[in-house]
């Protein structure tokens, strides 16, 4: 699936609008070392429209010892 096909699929459209959803102010983070690889893409194009928007933003990423990110925390702007 292209980054297009994913962006006008229905599960794009839900997750964006249950991040619109969360109050002004919530934090949540990403546990990016359970996820696959395919999560993983989806959710970085996900996450970097929602900044791009100002919805959210990064404050916060997990690292183990060899650089990998393994977390991210994000709050709701």
């Amino acid at each position: 699936m292209t980054k297009k096909e994913f962006r006008n699929s229905q599960e794009y459209k839900e997750l964006v609008e249950k991040i619109k959803g969360y109050s002004k102010g919530f934090k949540f983070t990403l546990p990016y070392y359970k996820m696959t690889q395919g999560q993983k893409n989806a959710i970085h194009i996900i996450i970097n429209d929602c900044i791009k928007e100002r919805i959210i933003d990064s404050i916060a990423i997990g690292l183990q010892l060899d650089g990998t990110m393994t977390e991210e925390t994000f709050v709701r702007l």
